[in-house]
């Protein structure tokens, strides 16, 4: 479960800790075949984790974590750690489960009762040398299967040696410059603290800082201080007796009333005033496909699982509301629940059994909504039952009157043509079907081939299978990955894509990067088709 494990031991214990191997276990190529499945990774002692490769992630207590080579966590018993590969990528992942015991008081003899608390190391770190971390693993990994005394030895050798580099991370970290400047920034958000002084402290040119400062915390400076004030701003807003909105905008570092509510409601999509009335209810999102439903209606899920790559939207936007991260374990998230005790639930019925949704009636009023049902009835019914219902009416309406207009500009352009969504990923080349593409049929007149009403989502199809279509139009998307764009190069140089209509008339229309073309399912919510309805006139009118 999500919770402080106490009491945590600090740094300054190390010393009275001692340690016991308990076993050593590698996992190589575990893939996740279908997004049901799930990976959990027993915790019953303490586990170090060690990543040898550049492939899946880790999701520990609800935080994702992305592994790459010399990636190191060190976890506590009972933290639930779930493993995903769902990209399929190389995996090598090195687990040592152990005890650790407490030195008593006469240095001599240690208790009895292995500890239980995290330990005074950091949950993530990195072997910043490769070759060391490739050599640790291959050393400690083949030492245990050795089976040898000696080996074994060696074995408790290494499992000190990356805890020790666990530790030097953490040291290294603080002394870093950059990691200075940023603690300056955080200390200072509220004045008008400049890049230069920020580079001063950190010993770099302006431009150097700059561009070191965006690939380390991912945002340039002055985005970074923004994110801080308006957290700040929301903290505030939520306090019982908060100041006016004036006071606060003040407060956080902005002189123009004006400009920072337009600042706020470009990265929340809510207006002050509502965000700060909507916010005071714990709404909770217990199924990935509630959030969009929810945040359409202006309000941001208090509780949700964050931890899907197709919920990283979210996950960069609303991390700070979402407080109580939710899993894929009933248990987890029930006792999740009970603790910070929500206003509302909303679910999915065929993702949750009915004696789990019992369970949560418990806790809350609850809503679960059937899968089979369209998104537009899905966020009616969300709406009346968190009683808003006029905010519901009124997203539809809008969205509505964007669909209507869009419609009218891209009909001189698109016409009367057929059109298909192709998506080529690594494991499959397919097309959507009519609940998949209902912004393109539905709400924007395009004509539908017959062969797409036969199915709701996406279908498997080979190049022959195409020309059996012949749309006019092909919206195509080409994941990433290497193995897609060779999937994709490989198609385009065959003759039946070179003989379709669509293809001949250079129509064919390229999409940016966007995990909905992965799986449109992830993606059938309102405020997520919301998003994509703002995206289309980027495929067709360039």
């Amino acid at each position: 479960m999500d919770k402080k494990l106490s009491p945590d031991l600090q740094p300054t214990a190390v010393g009275f800790l001692r340690y016991r191997l308990l076993d050593v276990r590698v996992l190589r190529g575990a893939s996740n075949t279908r997004q049901s499945e799930r990976n959990f990774i027993e915790t019953k002692s303490h586990l170090l984790l060690l990543s040898n490769a550049h492939g899946g992630k880790l999701v520990i207590d609800g935080r994702l974590h992305v592994l790459r080579p010399g990636s190191l966590f060190v976890c506590a018993p009972g933290q639930l750690v779930e493993l995903t590969n769902f990209a399929d990528h190389p995996l090598e992942l090195l687990l040592i489960y152990f005890q650790a015991y407490c030195l008593l008081s006469d240095e001599t003899t240690v208790t009895g009762v292995p500890l239980q608390v995290a330990l005074p190391f950091p949950c993530e770190a990195a072997v910043t040398s490769a070759s060391t971390a490739g050599h640790l693993f291959g050393a400690i990994s083949s030492s245990w299967n050795n089976g040898a005394p000696s080996s074994l030895l060696r074995c408790e050798a290494g499992l000190l040696e990356l805890l020790g580099l666990s530790l030097d991370y953490r040291e290294q970290q603080a002394e870093l410059a950059l990691e200075a400047s940023r603690m300056e920034l955080e200390r200072h958000y509220a004045s008008e603290i400049t890049i230069d002084s920020l580079a001063k402290i950190a010993g770099l040119s302006r431009y150097h800082f700059m561009r070191l400062f965006k690939e380390r915390y991912g945002r340039g400076v002055m985005e970074y201080r923004t994110d801080l004030r308006l957290k700040d701003a929301k903290q505030r807003m939520g306090e019982p007796n908060s100041a006016s909105l004036g006071e606060i905008v003040f407060q956080v570092g902005y002189k123009s009333e004006s400009y920072f509510s337009s600042l706020f409601k470009k990265q929340t999509g809510i207006a002050p005033a509502i965000y700060q009335r909507n916010q005071k209810r714990k709404i909770a999102a217990y199924s990935w496909i509630n959030f969009g439903q929810i945040l359409a209606l202006q309000t941001i899920p208090f509780a949700a699982p964050m931890d899907h790559y197709w919920t990283s939207h979210y996950r960069n936007k609303y991390e700070y509301e979402v407080k109580v991260p939710l899993s894929h374990q009933y248990e987890f998230n029930l006792s999740a629940l009970r603790t910070s005790q929500p206003d509302a639930i909303v679910g999915i019925v065929e993702c949750v059994p009915a004696e789990e949704q019992d369970k949560l009636r418990t806790v809350a009023p609850a809503l679960f909504l059937s899968w089979d049902d369209d998104w537009r009835n899905h966020l009616s019914s969300v709406g009346n039952f968190l009683e808003q219902e006029d905010a519901a009416i009124q997203w539809l309406d809008r969205y509505d009157r964007k669909a209507s207009s869009l419609r009218e500009r891209l009909q001189p352009i698109v016409g009367k043509d057929s059109l298909i969504v192709l998506a080529v990923g690594a494991n499959q080349m397919a097309i959507w079907g009519h609940q998949a593409g209902t912004v393109f049929y539905d709400d924007l007149g395009f004509t539908m081939p017959e062969a797409i009403r036969a199915f709701k989502w996406i279908k498997s199809v080979e190049a022959d299978e195409l020309t059996e279509i012949n749309a006019d139009r092909i919206v195509l998307h080409v994941d990433q990955s290497p193995a897609a764009q060779a999937r994709g190069n490989n198609l385009f140089q065959t003759e039946a894509w070179k003989k379709l209509r669509a293809v001949k008339n250079r129509k064919i229309h390229k999409t940016s990067s966007s995990g909905c073309y992965e799986a449109p399912w992830n993606e059938y919510s309102a405020d997520a088709l919301g998003r994509f309805l703002n995206e289309v006139p980027r495929l067709f009118e360039q």
